[in-house]
């Protein structure tokens, strides 16, 4: 059985058969730190631990740059020689402080496993706290150093002794740290890292300080996971109170990567923050903890009596867990930033798009039926040329129309768009309905909407492979980087695949509490596609057209209003967090900067399983933006689409 530790301490949930490697990197993606026990009356031994992690096939990580001394324990499997180690053996009475393990190299491990064979009689705990929370903490309360944090990371100062020296917690030597035998070998991997510094001492010892390390990371996705959350990645806080003895001061321990001093009074406050909130599980005889090292740090209480507890480090998985039906070679399912700013019914579209970007979004999503183009152009043209952004960094999505699926009248679109615009290229065209119109000629009527030059909504016979295949050719010729869809449902999507010489990248659809999608969005992702949702808050923009009720707003919904008090977030920033775990890049819009940073603000917390089943439970299959309703209201035209 297994139990989130962060989430639901009190419940567990049995592992049926094995646990395989996608279904492991899963529930680390999710719930960050897993605690594993056997059932009652089962007997784990250290071979058992051993054959659990070899089982799961990850990359071995040697370790190399920690400061505690460890000894191997042999495990009789398999490839496990130097698997499991000692965990950290510091004297009993000593507390270990919160750390990422080897977070003071570039690239530490992303997995870590302990095993108990033997409970102390008091403590010994291994204590855990959820990196994004202290984040969220010195964040909030610390932006200066947290700012300085960022933009220069930390740099780690420690002197190591000769030989291993058991009565530190740090007295790991430098030949064992570096995994070598002799000095000259040390030397060559020291003067291998640019930036570092060394120096040799009187009494034999070494003492290093390393390169600037970054100690605030955003992960991002990983494998088919979307995690995106901020985390206080280091080791700061354990070099701060716990790398002291003979050779060390610990308060000299650690710095700013511009070697500037860090204020010890906002130290101490982090620390004090890591101890009142830790999750502190006692242990049992068997128990394994699996932790994702880049989302959770750990420490260790001190004890009284007998304690034996391993520990196995791994890097990422052996096997390639991309999905194989990736689009155009170009195109990457992969994003670093989910949050997207919509350009739909802007009031003033060359400001609120100028503020958008000035305030952080870097993803835009237009349509030539938004009829803002020019104006939106200016605003982005107006924020690179005061250097606020490159071109290169922004993400620009943009839309053919209804009235141009005639592949003759593909490129015209592009055209006009770019043109509008005032762009060389878009990074994204998606053919915006599978609805097509009859042409209406650019000169008498732009953009079109839904009716011709007399009014009437004419839908008019089309081969959409044909116009797939001449957004193909905007691709070959550069004018857009990918192409995709926007509001298709499965089976107007396999009839684009079945042709397609460049797959879909995105797909675009209408998705908020009241409307989960659930099966098209896991057919979306399965085909290789990212999947951006509009209307990520449900009914609030289409009240004023009448198209929703006061009554259909999720702002007041007592399940959204209660998780946004359980996080201290708003509900819109919990709709958008909800859409963000759910794999999908949610599209807002304000006119307000404050709600542009607060919709913006979602990478610094997570939902708990029961909140996005609680929040998906509102499901009620309720479509706000459906031709199938309106266009036959508006013009007497029948045209369902997603039946």
């Amino acid at each position: 059985k297994y139990t989130r530790l962060f989430e639901n301490i009190n419940e567990s949930v049995p592992i049926e058969g094995k646990l395989s490697q996608e279904a492991f990197i899963s529930l680390l993606a999710q719930h960050k730190a897993i605690l594993i026990r056997p059932s009652e009356g089962e007997k784990i031994d250290v071979d058992d631990f051993g054959s659990f992690i070899a089982g799961l096939d990850l990359e071995r990580y040697p370790y190399i740059g920690g400061a505690a001394p460890r000894r191997i324990i042999p495990v009789n499997v398999p490839g496990g020689d130097e698997m499991v180690y000692t965990a950290n053996e510091a004297p009993p009475d000593q507390l270990i402080p919160f750390h990422h393990e080897l977070a003071q190299v570039l690239n530490p491990p992303q997995f870590i496993f302990f095993y108990c064979d033997q409970p102390s009689e008091t403590g010994g705990e291994t204590a855990l706290i959820d990196s994004t929370m202290v984040y969220r903490y010195a964040n909030d309360n610390f932006p200066d150093f947290m700012d300085k944090l960022k933009k220069y990371g930390a740099r780690y100062i420690r002197t190591m002794p000769a030989e291993d020296d058991p009565a530190s917690p740090i007295g790991r030597s430098f030949y064992n740290t570096y995994q070598v035998s002799t000095k000259e070998e040390v030397e060559t991997k020291l003067n291998a890292v640019q930036g570092l510094e060394y120096k040799w001492l009187q009494d034999g010892s070494l003492r290093v300080a390393s390169e600037a390390i970054p100690a605030v990371r955003c992960i991002e996705q990983e494998h088919n996971h979307a995690i995106y959350q901020w985390t206080f990645h280091n080791s700061v806080i354990a070099a701060f109170l716990g790398w002291d003895d003979c050779r060390n001061d610990r308060k000299k321990a650690i710095r700013f990567g511009n070697d500037e001093t860090m204020d010890e009074c906002v130290l101490e406050a982090i620390a004090k923050f890591m101890e009142d909130n830790k999750i502190s599980y006692k242990w049992q005889k068997g128990d394994f903890f699996c932790l994702h090292n880049r989302l959770v740090m750990h420490s260790r209480n001190s004890y009284t009596g007998t304690r034996r507890v391993y520990a196995a480090m791994f890097g990422d998985t052996k096997v390639d867990m991309s999905n194989p039906n990736s689009p155009h070679p170009n195109a990457s399912l992969k994003i670093s930033d989910p949050t997207t700013f919509g350009l739909w019914r802007l009031d003033n579209p060359e400001e609120t798009v100028y503020q958008a970007i000035k305030n952080g979004y870097r993803r835009l999503d237009s349509a030539c039926d938004y009829g803002n183009e020019e104006a939106s152009g200016r605003g982005i043209r107006r924020a690179i040329g005061e250097g606020i952004c490159t071109r290169e960094e922004l993400y620009i999505t943009t839309k053919l129309w209804n009235t141009y699926h005639d592949p003759s009248h593909v490129p015209m679109a592009m055209d006009k768009s770019l043109k509008d615009l005032g762009l060389d290229y878009v990074d994204e065209y998606l053919i915006h309905f599978p609805i097509s119109m009859e042409f209406v000629p650019f000169d008498k009527k732009y953009p079109p909407e839904w009716s011709n030059l007399e009014g009437n909504m004419v839908i008019v016979p089309n081969d959409i492979n044909k116009t797939w295949k001449a957004m193909e050719a905007l691709v070959d010729s550069g004018q857009t980087h990918q192409i995709g869809l926007s509001n298709f449902n499965c089976q107007h999507i396999r009839q684009v695949l079945s042709t397609a010489k460049i797959r879909p990248s995105t797909l675009q659809v209408e998705c908020h509490p009241h409307l989960s999608q659930e099966k098209l969005i896991r057919f979306a992702r399965d085909e290789g596609m990212r999947v951006s949702v509009f209307s990520p808050m449900g009914a609030t923009s289409y009240i004023s057209l009448d198209m929703a009720t006061k009554d259909d707003a999720l702002f007041d919904n007592n399940v959204i209003k209660s998780i946004a008090e359980k996080h201290k977030k708003t509900p819109a920033q919990i709709m958008l967090r909800w859409a963000v775990q759910r794999n999908t890049i949610p599209i807002s819009k304000s006119s307000s900067a404050g709600r542009m940073q607060e919709n913006k603000n979602l990478l610094d917390f997570y939902l708990h399983k029961e909140d996005v089943y609680a929040i998906s439970s509102l499901n009620k299959n309720r479509r706000y933006n459906d031709p199938g309703v309106f266009c036959e209201a508006a013009f007497g035209t029948f045209c369902p689409i997603y039946e």
